[in-house]
């Protein structure tokens, strides 16, 4: 993955004992938890703590856990965060299909878990194009049509169950 994308430990690592509350709660708290797109609640805007940008991928280490992050958000310790210039929602949900798949199979909880160092080495399979590069657009528009058809049940199930 390296050159694609670029992966970082976390730069808002804070335990969730030591959030304080200063008010309005806009910024969703990331931790390593396989549901609700790893959020835990939402938090106020922490002191002296920057918050990660959004459009990233974050990845949770003893977890394997892997989700996008649309938005600002702040995380506890052991998230590493992937970003990239050609990342955004759908080629993210492509990527992140592809991290799991590796992840699972290669990293486990306690002694072989994933790290910095680790993810750095990984290789994912990606859609190339004839030169070689990344198809971008491809896998983008695979994510929408499966989006798509995903609605579609949804609305077909609403209409029968309505």
């Amino acid at each position: 993955m390296n050159g694609l994308f670029h992966i970082a430990a976390t730069q808002s690592g804070i335990d969730r004992n030591k959030l304080v509350d200063f008010g309005e709660q806009r910024f969703p708290y990331i931790t390593r938890t396989e549901s609700q797109n790893g959020w835990d609640g939402f938090i106020s805007e922490q002191p002296k703590v920057s918050f990660e940008k959004g459009n990233v991928v974050s990845l949770g280490l003893d977890t394997q856990t892997a989700f996008y992050q649309p938005i600002p958000f702040y995380t506890g310790q052991n998230i590493q965060v992937l970003s990239g210039q050609m990342l955004n929602k759908y080629v993210a949900l492509f990527v992140i299909q592809m991290l799991k798949l590796q992840m699972h199979s290669k990293f486990n909880w306690g002694g072989n878990g994933a790290t910095l160092g680790r993810l750095h080495k990984m290789r994912i399979m990606l859609p190339a194009n004839q030169d070689g590069t990344p198809d971008y657009e491809y896998m983008e528009a695979y994510m929408k049509c499966i989006e798509t058809e995903q609605i579609q049940k949804y609305m077909k199930f609403k209409l029968i169950n309505a």
